[in-house]
């Protein structure tokens, strides 16, 4: 899964490395930002969905575990060593500010599984 992470990160390093690639003037996607997802797939267990990366206007990469519009969790990687994360979990919403040093937060580990258990709730009904 790591591997297929890293792909599409070095697809979206290659995408979106001048300004204005979204032809709407984003920010080009940096190094750090880059180096940062690369680590933070790293440190995305083998048992875990794979999330969706893309980039966003503002030169951060972020990583998405989608299930439903209910049921969303989006973690923003900037190059900084920070996280930034929002989670939509039915009426729940939760966000906040993780520091990075190459291991996955329980936070956000806490979050996936939450995402994961109401995926398989779901599909059990």
């Amino acid at each position: 899964m790591n591997l297929e992470l890293k792909r599409r990160i070095s697809e979206i390093a290659l995408e979106c490395t001048e300004a204005g690639w979204d032809g709407y003037g984003a920010n080009a996607v940096t190094e750090a930002a880059v180096a940062d997802a690369y680590k933070f797939a790293d440190a995305i267990e083998y048992s875990v969905p794979m999330p969706d990366v893309s980039a966003e206007p503002d030169g951060d990469l972020t990583f998405e575990w989608h299930r439903s519009a209910l049921q969303t969790l989006s973690v923003s990687v900037h190059g900084s060593g920070i996280l930034h994360y929002a989670a939509l979990l039915g009426a729940e919403q939760i966000c906040g500010t993780e520091a990075f040093q190459a291991r996955m937060p329980q936070v956000l580990k806490e979050l996936i599984t939450r995402i994961e258990r109401r995926d398989s709730e779901s599909s059990s009904r």
